[in-house]
Protein backbone atom coordinates (compact mmCIF):
# COMPACT_ATOMS: atom_id res chain seq x y z
CA UNK A 1 0.00 0.00 0.00
CA UNK A 2 2.74 2.59 0.89
CA UNK A 3 4.62 1.46 -2.33
CA UNK A 4 1.72 1.96 -4.28
CA UNK A 5 1.11 5.35 -2.75
CA UNK A 6 4.89 6.33 -3.40
CA UNK A 7 4.55 5.68 -6.92
CA UNK A 8 1.36 7.52 -7.18
CA UNK A 9 2.84 10.99 -6.17
CA UNK A 10 5.82 10.20 -8.53
CA UNK A 11 6.05 10.66 -12.16
CA UNK A 12 9.15 10.69 -14.16
CA UNK A 13 9.42 14.86 -14.73
CA UNK A 14 9.28 15.11 -11.18
CA UNK A 15 12.32 12.09 -10.47
CA UNK A 16 14.13 14.01 -13.12
CA UNK A 17 13.31 17.70 -11.53
CA UNK A 18 14.75 16.29 -8.09
CA UNK A 19 17.97 14.79 -9.85
CA UNK A 20 18.94 17.91 -11.42
CA UNK A 21 18.18 19.79 -8.42
CA UNK A 22 20.57 17.39 -6.40
CA UNK A 23 23.43 17.75 -8.92
CA UNK A 24 23.39 21.21 -8.80
CA UNK A 25 23.18 21.72 -5.52
CA UNK A 26 26.59 18.72 -5.16
CA UNK A 27 27.85 21.46 -7.74
CA UNK A 28 27.16 24.59 -5.03
CA UNK A 29 28.35 22.43 -2.03
CA UNK A 30 31.89 22.18 -4.21
CA UNK A 31 32.33 25.60 -4.63
CA UNK A 32 30.80 26.90 -1.44
CA UNK A 33 32.95 25.49 1.74
CA UNK A 34 36.22 26.22 -0.47
CA UNK A 35 35.82 29.71 -2.00
CA UNK A 36 37.08 31.77 1.11
CA UNK A 37 40.28 29.94 1.56
CA UNK A 38 40.96 30.00 -2.06
CA UNK A 39 40.57 33.76 -2.63
CA UNK A 40 42.64 34.31 0.40
CA UNK A 41 45.23 31.87 -1.37
CA UNK A 42 45.04 34.35 -3.99
CA UNK A 43 46.07 37.37 -1.56
CA UNK A 44 42.80 38.81 -1.39
CA UNK A 45 41.95 40.50 2.02
CA UNK A 46 39.39 39.58 4.38
CA UNK A 47 37.57 42.47 3.86
CA UNK A 48 37.21 42.53 0.20
CA UNK A 49 36.40 38.83 0.25
CA UNK A 50 33.37 40.09 2.73
CA UNK A 51 32.18 42.33 -0.25
CA UNK A 52 32.84 39.43 -3.24
CA UNK A 53 30.83 37.19 -0.85
CA UNK A 54 28.30 40.02 -0.05
CA UNK A 55 27.87 40.35 -4.20
CA UNK A 56 26.52 37.23 -4.98
CA UNK A 57 23.82 37.50 -2.27
CA UNK A 58 22.42 40.96 -3.35
CA UNK A 59 22.65 39.61 -7.00
CA UNK A 60 20.03 36.94 -5.79
CA UNK A 61 18.25 39.83 -3.87
CA UNK A 62 18.03 41.89 -7.32
CA UNK A 63 17.43 39.03 -10.42
CA UNK A 64 14.54 36.97 -7.86
CA UNK A 65 11.86 38.78 -8.92
CA UNK A 66 12.64 39.54 -11.99
CA UNK A 67 13.90 36.36 -13.05
CA UNK A 68 10.25 34.70 -11.09
CA UNK A 69 8.25 37.12 -13.98
CA UNK A 70 10.44 36.29 -16.40
CA UNK A 71 9.78 32.67 -15.91
CA UNK A 72 6.08 33.30 -15.94
CA UNK A 73 6.97 34.37 -19.71
CA UNK A 74 9.34 32.05 -21.26
CA UNK A 75 8.82 28.82 -19.21
CA UNK A 76 9.75 28.10 -16.18
CA UNK A 77 12.56 25.09 -17.62
CA UNK A 78 14.42 27.65 -20.17
CA UNK A 79 15.06 29.16 -17.04
CA UNK A 80 16.79 25.96 -15.43
CA UNK A 81 18.96 25.48 -18.23
CA UNK A 82 19.93 29.28 -18.06
CA UNK A 83 20.16 28.30 -14.31
CA UNK A 84 22.73 25.40 -15.06
CA UNK A 85 24.64 27.53 -17.25
CA UNK A 86 25.19 29.98 -15.18
CA UNK A 87 26.82 27.27 -12.44
CA UNK A 88 28.65 25.91 -14.89
CA UNK A 89 30.11 28.88 -15.72
CA UNK A 90 30.30 29.98 -11.87
CA UNK A 91 33.42 27.09 -11.08
CA UNK A 92 34.90 27.14 -14.63
CA UNK A 93 35.82 31.04 -13.81
CA UNK A 94 36.22 30.31 -10.57
CA UNK A 95 38.59 27.74 -11.59
CA UNK A 96 40.75 30.10 -13.61
CA UNK A 97 40.77 32.75 -11.54
CA UNK A 98 44.04 34.89 -10.96
CA UNK A 99 42.79 37.66 -8.90
CA UNK A 100 39.48 39.62 -7.24
CA UNK A 101 38.13 40.35 -11.07
CA UNK A 102 37.06 36.58 -11.60
CA UNK A 103 36.05 35.74 -8.29
CA UNK A 104 33.73 38.73 -8.54
CA UNK A 105 31.82 37.15 -11.44
CA UNK A 106 32.08 33.55 -10.10
CA UNK A 107 29.82 34.79 -7.19
CA UNK A 108 27.70 37.01 -9.49
CA UNK A 109 27.47 33.82 -11.60
CA UNK A 110 26.28 32.15 -8.54
CA UNK A 111 23.64 34.47 -7.49
CA UNK A 112 22.26 34.16 -10.84
CA UNK A 113 22.39 30.27 -11.11
CA UNK A 114 21.13 30.03 -7.47
CA UNK A 115 17.97 31.92 -8.00
CA UNK A 116 17.16 30.03 -11.71
CA UNK A 117 18.04 26.53 -10.59
CA UNK A 118 16.54 26.39 -7.02
CA UNK A 119 14.08 29.00 -6.70
CA UNK A 120 12.61 28.46 -10.47
CA UNK A 121 12.89 24.95 -10.12
CA UNK A 122 10.60 24.82 -6.84
CA UNK A 123 7.88 26.75 -9.12
CA UNK A 124 8.51 24.37 -11.98
CA UNK A 125 7.69 21.42 -9.54
CA UNK A 126 4.39 22.85 -8.50
CA UNK A 127 3.70 23.08 -12.47
CA UNK A 128 3.95 19.84 -12.79
CA UNK A 129 1.98 18.16 -10.00
CA UNK A 130 -1.07 18.12 -8.52
CA UNK A 131 -2.01 19.30 -4.82
CA UNK A 132 -2.50 15.57 -3.32
CA UNK A 133 1.23 15.00 -5.11
CA UNK A 134 3.07 17.74 -4.14
CA UNK A 135 3.74 17.65 -0.17
CA UNK A 136 5.35 14.58 -0.92
CA UNK A 137 7.01 15.61 -3.86
CA UNK A 138 8.49 18.86 -2.54
CA UNK A 139 9.90 16.82 0.59
CA UNK A 140 11.55 15.16 -2.43
CA UNK A 141 12.90 17.86 -4.13
CA UNK A 142 14.11 19.88 -0.74
CA UNK A 143 15.61 15.73 0.58
CA UNK A 144 17.33 16.22 -3.07
CA UNK A 145 18.80 19.30 -2.24
CA UNK A 146 20.24 18.46 1.30
CA UNK A 147 21.68 15.16 -0.26
CA UNK A 148 23.26 17.26 -2.92
CA UNK A 149 24.52 19.63 -0.69
CA UNK A 150 25.85 17.18 1.88
CA UNK A 151 27.70 15.17 -1.22
CA UNK A 152 29.63 18.20 -2.73
CA UNK A 153 31.25 19.75 0.11
CA UNK A 154 33.05 15.63 1.23
CA UNK A 155 33.73 15.41 -2.74
CA UNK A 156 35.09 19.15 -3.17
CA UNK A 157 36.67 18.68 0.06
CA UNK A 158 38.80 15.55 -0.85
CA UNK A 159 39.80 16.81 -4.13
CA UNK A 160 41.10 20.04 -2.77
CA UNK A 161 43.32 17.88 -0.44
CA UNK A 162 44.18 15.42 -2.92
CA UNK A 163 45.09 17.98 -5.97
CA UNK A 164 44.17 21.62 -5.15
CA UNK A 165 41.21 23.96 -5.61
CA UNK A 166 40.81 24.53 -9.38
CA UNK A 167 41.02 21.14 -9.93
CA UNK A 168 37.48 20.79 -7.65
CA UNK A 169 36.37 23.42 -9.31
CA UNK A 170 36.77 22.22 -13.15
CA UNK A 171 34.95 18.79 -11.81
CA UNK A 172 32.38 20.50 -10.48
CA UNK A 173 31.72 23.16 -14.16
CA UNK A 174 31.94 19.13 -15.71
CA UNK A 175 29.40 18.10 -13.15
CA UNK A 176 27.23 20.99 -13.91
CA UNK A 177 27.61 20.25 -17.69
CA UNK A 178 25.93 16.42 -16.73
CA UNK A 179 23.23 18.86 -15.10
CA UNK A 180 23.04 20.83 -17.84
CA UNK A 181 21.99 17.89 -20.49
CA UNK A 182 19.28 16.53 -17.87
CA UNK A 183 17.69 20.36 -17.87
CA UNK A 184 17.88 20.19 -21.62
CA UNK A 185 15.97 17.16 -21.52
CA UNK A 186 13.10 18.50 -19.35
CA UNK A 187 13.00 21.73 -21.55
CA UNK A 188 12.23 19.07 -24.10
CA UNK A 189 9.73 17.54 -22.57
CA UNK A 190 8.18 20.52 -21.06
CA UNK A 191 7.85 21.51 -24.60
CA UNK A 192 5.92 18.91 -25.69
CA UNK A 193 3.18 20.14 -23.03
CA UNK A 194 0.51 22.82 -23.64
CA UNK A 195 1.11 24.00 -19.86
CA UNK A 196 4.31 25.53 -21.41
CA UNK A 197 2.39 27.60 -23.75
CA UNK A 198 -0.01 28.85 -21.08
CA UNK A 199 2.89 30.43 -19.22
CA UNK A 200 3.75 32.22 -21.88
CA UNK A 201 1.05 34.40 -22.18
CA UNK A 202 1.50 35.84 -18.23
CA UNK A 203 1.91 39.15 -17.58
CA UNK A 204 4.58 40.75 -15.14
CA UNK A 205 3.23 43.59 -13.18
CA UNK A 206 0.01 42.22 -12.93
CA UNK A 207 0.43 39.24 -11.61
CA UNK A 208 3.34 41.04 -8.79
CA UNK A 209 0.33 43.00 -8.09
CA UNK A 210 -1.61 40.25 -7.79
CA UNK A 211 0.68 38.03 -5.57
CA UNK A 212 1.44 40.59 -3.38
CA UNK A 213 -2.37 41.18 -2.05
CA UNK A 214 -2.78 37.89 -1.39
CA UNK A 215 -1.88 38.27 2.44
CA UNK A 216 -1.87 34.53 3.08
CA UNK A 217 1.13 34.07 0.66
CA UNK A 218 2.47 37.08 2.12
CA UNK A 219 2.40 35.81 5.57
CA UNK A 220 3.83 32.61 4.21
CA UNK A 221 6.76 34.91 2.63
CA UNK A 222 7.39 36.79 5.79
CA UNK A 223 7.87 33.33 7.88
CA UNK A 224 10.57 31.98 5.37
CA UNK A 225 12.90 35.94 5.87
CA UNK A 226 12.06 34.93 9.19
CA UNK A 227 13.62 31.52 8.70
CA UNK A 228 16.29 32.68 6.41
CA UNK A 229 17.36 36.13 9.12
CA UNK A 230 17.81 32.85 11.67
CA UNK A 231 19.85 30.62 9.04
CA UNK A 232 22.43 32.63 7.47
CA UNK A 233 22.88 35.21 10.25
CA UNK A 234 22.44 32.90 13.97
CA UNK A 235 23.44 29.30 12.31
CA UNK A 236 25.88 29.32 9.43
CA UNK A 237 28.06 32.87 9.91
CA UNK A 238 27.93 33.30 14.25
CA UNK A 239 27.30 29.60 15.26
CA UNK A 240 30.67 28.45 13.96
CA UNK A 241 32.38 31.64 15.74
CA UNK A 242 30.79 31.04 18.90
CA UNK A 243 31.54 27.53 19.00
CA UNK A 244 35.01 27.89 18.02
CA UNK A 245 35.32 30.73 21.18
CA UNK A 246 33.54 27.74 23.81
CA UNK A 247 37.32 25.54 22.08
CA UNK A 248 35.17 22.89 20.45
CA UNK A 249 37.51 21.71 16.97
CA UNK A 250 37.26 22.60 13.75
CA UNK A 251 36.58 18.46 13.24
CA UNK A 252 33.66 19.25 15.80
CA UNK A 253 31.74 22.03 14.12
CA UNK A 254 32.11 20.15 10.86
CA UNK A 255 30.43 17.47 12.66
CA UNK A 256 27.90 19.05 14.11
CA UNK A 257 26.70 20.62 10.60
CA UNK A 258 26.98 17.37 8.79
CA UNK A 259 24.50 16.10 11.56
CA UNK A 260 22.24 19.02 10.94
CA UNK A 261 22.11 18.62 7.04
CA UNK A 262 21.37 14.98 7.63
CA UNK A 263 18.56 15.75 10.34
CA UNK A 264 17.20 18.24 7.75
CA UNK A 265 17.43 16.13 5.02
CA UNK A 266 15.92 12.89 6.58
CA UNK A 267 13.01 14.81 8.00
CA UNK A 268 12.14 16.60 4.87
CA UNK A 269 9.91 14.10 3.36
CA UNK A 270 8.13 12.81 6.66
CA UNK A 271 7.14 16.83 6.87
CA UNK A 272 5.90 16.83 3.63
CA UNK A 273 3.52 13.86 4.84
CA UNK A 274 2.48 16.00 8.11
CA UNK A 275 1.98 19.32 6.24
CA UNK A 276 -0.91 16.88 4.09
CA UNK A 277 -1.95 15.82 6.91
CA UNK A 278 -2.79 18.80 9.14
CA UNK A 279 -1.92 21.85 6.30
CA UNK A 280 0.81 23.49 5.60
CA UNK A 281 0.09 26.78 8.36
CA UNK A 282 0.45 24.32 11.17
CA UNK A 283 3.50 23.10 10.20
CA UNK A 284 5.14 26.47 9.30
CA UNK A 285 4.07 28.13 12.74
CA UNK A 286 5.50 25.17 14.42
CA UNK A 287 8.59 25.54 12.87
CA UNK A 288 9.20 29.26 13.10
CA UNK A 289 8.27 28.38 17.46
CA UNK A 290 11.11 25.84 17.15
CA UNK A 291 13.88 27.75 15.56
CA UNK A 292 12.78 30.83 17.80
CA UNK A 293 13.68 28.14 21.49
CA UNK A 294 16.57 27.08 19.53
CA UNK A 295 18.55 30.21 18.97
CA UNK A 296 17.42 31.19 22.73
CA UNK A 297 18.64 28.06 24.06
CA UNK A 298 21.98 28.13 21.80
CA UNK A 299 23.02 31.35 23.25
CA UNK A 300 22.71 29.89 27.44
CA UNK A 301 24.34 26.71 25.84
CA UNK A 302 28.15 25.78 26.52
CA UNK A 303 27.98 21.83 26.31
CA UNK A 304 29.38 20.54 22.92
CA UNK A 305 26.50 17.74 22.72
CA UNK A 306 23.61 19.89 23.36
CA UNK A 307 24.74 22.65 21.06
CA UNK A 308 25.02 19.49 18.45
CA UNK A 309 21.04 18.80 19.09
CA UNK A 310 19.99 22.23 19.01
CA UNK A 311 21.69 22.52 15.95
CA UNK A 312 19.99 19.45 14.43
CA UNK A 313 16.52 20.45 15.74
CA UNK A 314 16.95 23.87 14.08
CA UNK A 315 17.89 21.65 10.68
CA UNK A 316 14.92 19.48 11.55
CA UNK A 317 12.54 22.98 11.76
CA UNK A 318 14.17 24.56 8.80
CA UNK A 319 13.77 21.45 6.56
CA UNK A 320 9.83 21.77 7.39
CA UNK A 321 9.53 25.00 7.01
CA UNK A 322 10.99 24.58 3.47
CA UNK A 323 8.95 22.24 2.47
CA UNK A 324 5.54 23.42 3.72
CA UNK A 325 6.35 27.06 2.62
CA UNK A 326 7.57 25.86 -0.79
CA UNK A 327 4.43 23.52 -1.20
CA UNK A 328 2.01 26.20 0.43
CA UNK A 329 3.03 28.73 -2.51
CA UNK A 330 2.70 25.92 -4.99
CA UNK A 331 -1.09 25.12 -3.78
CA UNK A 332 -2.13 28.45 -3.78
CA UNK A 333 -0.80 29.86 -7.71
CA UNK A 334 -1.28 28.80 -11.16
CA UNK A 335 0.86 28.46 -14.15
CA UNK A 336 0.27 32.06 -15.15
CA UNK A 337 1.43 33.86 -11.74
CA UNK A 338 3.59 30.77 -10.15
CA UNK A 339 6.87 32.43 -10.98
CA UNK A 340 5.92 35.76 -9.80
CA UNK A 341 5.22 34.32 -6.52
CA UNK A 342 8.29 32.51 -6.35
CA UNK A 343 10.19 35.26 -7.01
CA UNK A 344 8.97 37.25 -4.46
CA UNK A 345 9.07 34.31 -1.87
CA UNK A 346 13.39 33.70 -3.02
CA UNK A 347 13.24 37.54 -2.50
CA UNK A 348 12.38 37.79 1.02
CA UNK A 349 14.60 35.09 1.71
CA UNK A 350 17.48 37.03 -0.40
CA UNK A 351 16.30 40.47 1.62
CA UNK A 352 17.02 38.22 5.09
CA UNK A 353 20.30 36.45 4.53
CA UNK A 354 22.01 39.55 3.03
CA UNK A 355 20.81 42.08 6.16
CA UNK A 356 20.68 39.30 8.97
CA UNK A 357 24.67 39.07 9.03
CA UNK A 358 25.55 42.43 8.28
CA UNK A 359 23.19 44.03 11.21
CA UNK A 360 24.38 40.55 13.81
CA UNK A 361 27.83 41.13 12.71
CA UNK A 362 27.74 45.04 14.61
CA UNK A 363 26.62 43.19 17.82
CA UNK A 364 28.88 40.53 17.52
CA UNK A 365 31.61 43.33 17.65
CA UNK A 366 29.76 45.19 20.17
CA UNK A 367 28.92 42.94 22.17
CA UNK A 368 29.81 39.50 22.20
CA UNK A 369 28.51 37.03 19.98
CA UNK A 370 26.29 35.19 22.19
CA UNK A 371 23.92 38.21 22.51
CA UNK A 372 23.43 37.65 18.36
CA UNK A 373 21.55 33.95 19.31
CA UNK A 374 18.95 36.03 21.85
CA UNK A 375 18.79 39.15 19.36
CA UNK A 376 17.48 36.24 16.49
CA UNK A 377 15.76 34.61 18.98
CA UNK A 378 14.11 37.67 19.54
CA UNK A 379 13.51 38.81 16.28
CA UNK A 380 12.08 35.64 15.66
CA UNK A 381 9.21 35.50 18.64
CA UNK A 382 8.36 38.95 16.93
CA UNK A 383 7.41 37.80 13.69
CA UNK A 384 6.09 34.88 14.99
CA UNK A 385 4.11 36.65 17.29
CA UNK A 386 2.82 39.33 14.40
CA UNK A 387 2.06 36.02 12.12
CA UNK A 388 -0.24 33.90 14.86
CA UNK A 389 -1.76 37.70 14.89
CA UNK A 390 -2.11 37.98 11.00
CA UNK A 391 -3.10 34.29 10.42
CA UNK A 392 -6.12 34.38 13.03
CA UNK A 393 -7.20 37.52 11.20
CA UNK A 394 -7.46 36.22 7.63
CA UNK A 395 -9.21 33.54 9.53
CA UNK A 396 -11.53 35.38 11.06
CA UNK A 397 -12.06 38.08 7.86
CA UNK A 398 -12.35 34.63 5.78
CA UNK A 399 -15.20 32.99 7.84
CA UNK A 400 -17.37 36.40 7.57
CA UNK A 401 -17.19 36.33 4.20
CA UNK A 402 -18.31 32.65 4.21
CA UNK A 403 -21.01 33.10 6.85
CA UNK A 404 -23.81 35.13 4.11
CA UNK A 405 -23.26 32.16 1.67
CA UNK A 406 -23.97 29.85 4.55
CA UNK A 407 -27.03 31.46 5.89
CA UNK A 408 -28.63 31.74 2.01
CA UNK A 409 -27.67 28.27 1.48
Amino acid sequence: MAFTSIRRNLSRDILELCLLICIIDAVSGILSPTFSLFAENLGVSLALLGIIITVGGLTQLIVALPFGVLSDRIGRPTMLVGGVCAFALCLFTAAFAGGPALLFTSRVLYGIGGVATFSIGAGYLGDITTREQRPFAFGLYTSAMGFGFAVGPFAGARLVDRYDARTAYIVGGLLALVGLALALRILRSANRRKGALVMRRASGLGNIRGILGQHDLMLVTFGNMLMSIAFAGGVTTFFPIYADDLLISQAAIGSMFALRALVSTLGRVPNGMISRSFGSQPVMLSALLIDTLVMFAIGHTTNPTLLMSLLAIEGLAFGAYLVSGQTYVADHTSFENRGAAVGVYSTASSLGSTIAPLVLGFIASAYGVRLVFTVTGAVLALGLFCSVVGYLVLARTNTRALAPESADS
